[in-house]
């Protein structure tokens, strides 16, 4: 009696195993899949919504945002305003940035350290020094790169001001044997660094 009971369960257990096991067994379970490259979307110039004729009080608007790393999050903006349905509601980017307003986007600046330069356009950085680059990372709160140089001449550490978007300013600090420069953004920015010869490129993206 045990042993025909024993093999009936060793029949069934299969019926009920799941088909990947590799899997969560519930889909609530799953994670999300983020990538760290952001679709290739165009710019926003403007977009309208008609608003339904029954309409009279927007109470708010929710803003689903992919973020740099591809993660998606939504992010609620409260209005609990009278409306009037007949004109349509338009979302459009502001030229002006408002976050910003001592910055130009499309500015140039520049900062001479003497053996190390530094010249922005929009989102484009030259940086053009004879010494070679060592290594580069970015640090948060706030956001910056940092890029060090082999330098052994000794010099006071210093910082300029940049105020050209997405650049604010660039502090070069004395580290013995390398210079440490310290270029701080307005955001967060994934960037592409080259090199030729004495000239050091970096995008901000």
């Amino acid at each position: 009696m045990k042993r025909s009971l024993f093999l009936s369960l060793l029949l069934l257990s299969p019926l009920v195993a799941r088909e990947n096991p590799f899997f969560a067994a519930k889909p609530s379970e799953m994670q999300a899949v983020t990538s760290n490259i952001p679709d290739t979307k165009p710019k926003l110039s403007s977009v309208s919504y008609t608003l339904p004729n029954q309409a009279r009080i927007l109470k708010e608007v929710t803003f689903t945002i992919q973020n740099i790393d591809g993660s998606i999050e939504k992010q609620k903006m409260q209005i609990d305003q009278s409306i009037d349905w007949h004109r349509s509601l338009t979302i459009s980017q502001s030229s002006n940035a408002a976050a910003t307003p001592s910055f130009s986007h499309n500015s140039a600046s520049s900062a001479n350290f003497g053996f190390i330069r530094f010249d922005t356009k929009g989102k484009y950085l030259a940086i053009k020094t004879t010494d070679p680059l060592v290594r580069h990372f970015v640090l948060s709160s706030p956001n910056r790169i940092v890029l060090d140089f082999k330098h052994d001449a000794v010099f006071q550490s210093t910082q300029q001001e940049l105020n050209s978007a997405p650049y604010l300013s660039v502090s070069l600090g004395n580290h013995g044997k390398f210079a440490r420069a310290t270029i701080t953004l307005d955001g967060r920015y994934n960037y592409a660094l080259n090199k030729t010869g004495e000239l050091i490129s970096i995008t901000c993206k």
